[in-house]
């Protein structure tokens, strides 16, 4: 017997009801998988940009230095102690300028603050079997001099939270160690006697600390010695990279490496 048209409309309803359920659900799992794959596109785009970016260019093909037998357990526990800003791949700079340094009575740091990479360099010596004067130059009072234009910065600035007597104390152990308090434009004259140093580190980020020691030391140099400056390549520090470039530049003899650590090498090339 034939359905009455009332009814057929009603399993009508319920069918097209179901097709539209069905279809919605379809809608909704396409939009999902649509969306997954956009963001799995986007993600891989990402990545590729990431992969090529210097900062991780070669990830997992490097060797990795915080293994290396000799330097990365000095590193490692002078990290630990947090009196250091730096990590594996600035001190890596500094243990090679180190274990490479010509053998010269005297070597300077420049701004050591806590003394965190004084210490990793005068355990650097110590493991090497080496003590020449090691000289550990400090105001122990923040920036005792910017160039307001270049560096962008005012004199009362950070690296205050530090004393000359603390990081004397954090010293104490290496006896060829000498804290020299000051000024470096003034404080320079307990150094002036030196004539040859085998390394040197400035760490003062500004320009006119920056200078001053590129001039002061380049004079001293031992052959073959390096001095290594810190934040040439940071961009919250313009005055030590325009320091570095001027001296280059007005001292043919000398030329500089830009590593991408952000620190700069500057040697004698001829």
């Amino acid at each position: 017997m034939p359905k009455d048209p009332a009814t057929q409309v009603e399993e009508l309803k319920a069918r097209l009801k179901v097709v539209s359920e069905t279809n919605l659900s379809l809608k909704g799992k396409v939009a999902s998988l649509t969306s997954k794959s956009d963001a799995r596109f986007e993600f891989q785009a990402k990545y590729e940009e990431l992969r090529r970016h210097y900062q991780l260019s070669g990830l997992g093909k490097k060797v990795d230095i915080s293994t290396l037998p000799d330097f990365a357990p000095i590193a490692r526990r002078l990290m630990d102690e947090g009196r250091i800003g730096m990590h594996f791949d600035r001190l890596y700079t500094l243990w090679q300028a180190v274990t490479a340094a010509p053998d010269a009575p005297a070597v300077a740091e420049v701004g050591s603050y806590k003394g965190g990479s004084s210490k990793f360099i005068a355990e650097t010596l110590r493991t090497l079997g080496r003590a020449p004067r090691f000289y550990v130059c400090d105001t122990f009072a923040g920036h005792a001099r910017v160039d307001r234009e270049i560096d962008g910065v005012s004199d009362d600035g950070g690296f205050k939270d530090t004393s000359a007597e603390s990081v004397a104390a954090y010293l104490a152990e290496y006896p060829n160690v000498q804290i020299v308090v000051g000024d470096i434009f003034e404080s320079s004259a307990r150094l002036a006697g030196e004539t040859s140093f085998g390394f040197v580190h400035i760490d003062v980020d500004v320009y006119p600390p920056t200078a001053f020691c590129l001039d002061f030391f380049s004079t001293r140099l031992a052959p073959g010695a390096w001095m290594v400056v810190d934040d040439y390549g940071v961009v919250t520090c313009p005055g030590a990279q325009k320091a570095v470039d001027d001296f280059v530049r007005d001292n043919p003899t000398f030329s500089r490496v830009h590593l991408l650590t952000g620190q700069a090498l500057v040697f004698r090339a001829g």
